[in-house]
């Protein structure tokens, strides 16, 4: 998750803002996909899958945020 969202940022598809507003979305898709794969019904097993994957999708974020300031401090540097 975090190398997608570093090449993505890295050619402009999305950034950090974008991310930011769509975590609530990625929480319910998260808590599905952890729903999902887990093989029993527990909550306890189904939060055990869904707080790394919460966890890469944070770091995405914070990831994205730090590239997303590099690339602008570059093309600031470029226009001036």
């Amino acid at each position: 998750m975090p190398v997608l969202t570093y090449a993505l940022t890295k050619i402009g598809l999305i950034t950090p803002q974008m991310l930011r507003r769509a975590r609530k979305y990625a929480i319910v898709v998260i808590i599905v996909v952890a729903a999902v794969i887990t093989p029993s019904p527990d909550w306890y097993s189904q939060t055990i899958v869904f707080i790394p994957l919460y966890s890469l999708f944070e770091l995405g974020v914070y990831l994205s945020a730090k590239v997303y300031k590099k690339e602008q401090q570059k093309e600031a540097e470029e226009w001036s």
